[in-house]
């Protein structure tokens, strides 16, 4: 369901549904539904709200996404706030190339699938977020490869001659973004846990 305001490209079912599309149906079980909003259009009992990451509280206003467990007979869903996830991209050039929106919207609602997964399929002791994270990258490669064929053939005839500089470059990258703190320390690790960045 679509309750935001941005335009229709990027508000668009077509969009989620083919997302969910590359996520195994077993890990969808239970999850009911995931509603696209704005973060500016929620009531003010919910704007005052907070909720819990990583042992902080966060306002629900200020969250790109949220996970709601099956509670009392009613089934798990998934809210992504439209305006707190591509609020970068407002008023800037980039906001033009939908493939850049589409991958900031895909982390949202695979990490939030992550947490249904944690929740309901695979139990893990550990911090949940970055349990979310690990599976947002999983997800995330599963969705790529679906998503782009062709780039995944031209990357697999190339790897033989560029994939050590590419894997190279990707992993200085990451480590820059790790830095600054856009990626979590359990994002890197799973990108990155065969020892080779990239694969």
């Amino acid at each position: 369901r679509c309750l935001s305001d941005w335009s229709s490209d990027v508000c668009s079912s077509d969009l989620v549904e083919r997302m969910l599309a590359s996520v195994p149906s077993k890990y969808l079980l239970g999850l009911k539904t995931v509603v696209l909003t704005n973060s500016s259009g929620l009531p003010r009992k919910r704007r005052r709200a907070v909720t819990r990451s990583r042992k902080r509280k966060v306002k629900i206003m200020d969250a790109s996404g949220l996970y709601h467990q099956a509670w009392q007979g009613k089934q798990a869903w998934v809210e992504i706030f439209l305006d707190n996830v591509l609020e970068r991209f407002e008023n800037h050039w980039a906001g033009r190339l939908g493939f850049l929106r589409e991958a900031e919207i895909s982390d949202v609602l695979f990490h939030e699938i992550g947490h249904h997964i944690h929740f309901t399929v695979r139990p893990e002791h550990r911090e949940k977020e970055d349990v979310a994270d690990v599976w947002k990258v999983r997800l995330g490669k599963v969705y790529l490869r679906q998503r782009r064929p062709l780039l995944n053939m031209v990357q697999n005839l190339l790897r033989p001659i560029i994939g050590p500089l590419v894997r190279r470059l990707h992993h200085r990258a990451a480590k820059r973004m790790l830095a600054i703190g856009a990626i979590s320390q359990a994002e890197f690790d799973e990108e990155f846990k065969k020892g080779r960045p990239g694969d």
